[in-house]
């Protein structure tokens, strides 16, 4: 039942990064083509200009095999000489960057062949400097092609950026703990060494020294010291940020939270109605009308569709009548229709977004400062679509729980060797209700939280959160529970200590309601705030700095000529 929707984003980030610190490098190794040999300088020297020449290209050769320039040559990062990094950072984050699109892309297409395609616009079989970059890509790729500063690009220039800009991100993060006497814990140092530990393991393992195995993995210039160093200014920069978000969060007043709610109500508030909507299908003209007579039979069709709703409405005078109405309708328009009336015309706490997607005449109605419950209305939404209206609980504050607090013992039902649960028959469910009912039974009879919280350690089948005594904290009413769960989680008439049992398609859970906490209206508008003032931090990075970088310089072309090459030995090796 774990869930990194409940998360922030600085704890989803911590995790994630632990987890790649221990596995990065070690996956990698198996793949890592075996580095060529130096080619030895052949030939007679026939006159010392050219003996000259070519001592100068083997040397030049030897360095960049082992990521000497790499290593020195440092760029200047915007106008603040404190984010000025090496060419072997670059090409660290360069990998890394092009590393998550690759996971990603391949990842949507097991879903089905051109899924990865259509859902990031990046195909994975190809080298990024072979795909065309467009405006069409930014959502995904973070920036635009005029940030880019190039005419045609590619997802390589993308990639540029994006490497450049988290090194920005993490330099400026760094910079900012060290000035905040923020410091690398005992537990934080363990990781990266453990980490640099199991990617020298697994170096040896393929016969690579470290260096070596890093160079191979992720281009020219990377060693221990690098990596060492991209990982502890990492560990600095994310506490860095944790603490800026804490702290940014705690400087928002009520004052400025109400300021903003007044400002936006629409933004905020929610609503509930009834709807049901007449769409019009209009007759086939007859063979050649002229357009003033198809315009005609368009209008007739309308009006009739518009007849029905009128006639709806006017039989509706409260939630039953709409629903009676409702059934007539359904019925009317297809008589084998088993949808279910009552639940099919039910919106509750919809907000105006949702309703403006569906049409802003219908919104703007809603919404309008007059409106109560009760008020009904048909909606025009043109081209004969007509919605019949009825107010259930005119737009208002949501004053429910901003998140819950619950615990839970899973009963599970069994799964088959896909891992998918089994279905069972009524019989055979009924066991496993008895055993939910013997584990709510016994709780009663000592009915206290910690008495719950040790049986959830021993009987639960949730691993994601047995160990914790069942519990899960922080569900919202958009959490990504199961349906059942989240309604019991969620429900305002929820109280601490409350009990019951639920099915989902997972078991039984044996529910026990530990506590509810903020305002949900408050805490949105005040994260929106925090959200806002926070993000302010790194578009001044891009605004300062990114806007001053150049992309495209000749030291910047070479390292990414590099690492071109490394990743197109990565897709040739089905990476």
């Amino acid at each position: 039942m774990e869930n990194n929707n409940n998360k922030s984003q600085a704890e989803i980030y911590r995790e994630e990064r632990k987890a790649r610190l221990a596995k990065e490098a070690a996956k990698k190794a198996k793949k890592s083509p075996k580095l060529s040999k130096t080619k030895k300088i052949a030939g007679k020297v026939i006159a010392i200009v050219l003996a000259v020449v070519l001592v100068i290209g083997a040397v030049g050769g030897v360095l960049n095999f082992f990521g000497v320039p790499q290593k020195i040559i440092k760029v200047k990062a915007g106008d603040n000489k404190e984010y000025s990094f090496t060419l072997a950072e670059f090409n660290y984050y360069y990998f890394l960057t092009w590393s998550n699109y690759q996971q990603a892309a391949a990842q949507y297409e097991s879903y089905g062949a051109g899924m990865g395609l259509q859902y990031l616009g990046y195909d994975y079989t190809k080298s990024p400097d072979k795909q065309e970059y467009t405006d069409d890509n930014s959502s995904v790729g973070g920036v635009t092609v005029a940030e880019l500063g190039v005419a045609n690009p590619t997802w390589a220039d993308a990639f540029t950026y994006g490497a450049i800009n988290q090194i920005i991100q993490i330099k400026y993060g760094a910079l900012k703990a060290k000035e905040a006497g923020i410091t690398i814990s005992e537990e934080e140092q363990a990781e990266i060494d453990s980490a640099i530990e199991e990617a020298r393991k697994t170096a040896a393992e393929n016969d690579y020294s470290l260096d070596r195995f890093l160079r191979a993995t992720y281009g020219n210039g990377i060693s221990e010291k690098v990596v060492r160093q991209v990982y502890e200014e990492s560990y600095l920069a994310t506490a860095y940020f944790e603490k800026l978000q804490e702290d940014t969060k705690n400087a928002v007043t009520d004052a400025q939270v109400e300021e903003k709610y007044n400002a936006n109500k629409d933004n905020y508030d929610l609503a509930s109605i009834r709807l049901y909507e007449f769409t019009t299908e209009v007759p086939k003209a007859a063979e050649g009308a002229t357009e003033e007579e198809k315009t005609a039979t368009a209008e007739k069709a309308y009006a009739e569709t518009k007849a029905k709703a009128d006639a709806f409405l006017a039989a509706v005078s409260d939630s039953a009548s709409f629903v009676a109405q409702a059934k007539v309708a359904i019925k009317t328009a297809d008589s084998s229709s088993k949808l279910d009336a009552d639940e099919t015309t039910a919106y509750s706490d919809i907000t105006y977004a949702t309703l403006d997607a569906k049409g802003e005449a219908l919104a703007k109605w809603v919404y309008d400062d007059a409106r109560v419950a009760g008020d009904k209305a048909v909606i025009d939404l043109g081209s004969g679509t007509y919605d019949v209206v009825l107010i259930t609980a005119a737009p208002h504050k949501d004053m429910s729980a901003s998140t819950n607090a619950v615990r839970h013992i899973l009963v599970k039902f069994p799964e088959d060797e896909s891992g998918n649960t089994q279905t069972l028959t009524a019989a055979q469910k009924a066991e496993y209700r008895t055993n939910a009912q013997s584990i709510l039974d016994e709780y009663k009879k000592n009915p206290t939280e910690d008495n719950f919280a040790a049986l959830a350690k021993d009987k639960s089948a949730d691993t994601g959160s047995a160990e914790n005594g069942g519990l899960i904290e922080g569900i919202a009413k958009d959490s990504s529970y199961v349906t059942n769960f989240l309604n019991w989680s969620t429900d305002a008439s929820r109280k601490p200590g409350d009990t019951d049992i639920i099915e989902t398609e997972y078991g039984y859970h044996v529910m026990y309601y530990v506590k509810s906490e903020g305002v949900a209206w408050f805490e949105t508008v005040k994260e929106e705030i925090v959200n806002e003032n926070y993000s302010s931090v790194f578009e001044n990075l891009i605004d300062t700095q990114m806007t001053k970088m150049d992309l495209h310089s000749p030291i910047i072309k070479w390292a990414v000529k590099s690492e071109i090459k490394l990743i197109k030995n990565r897709i040739a090796m089905n990476y």
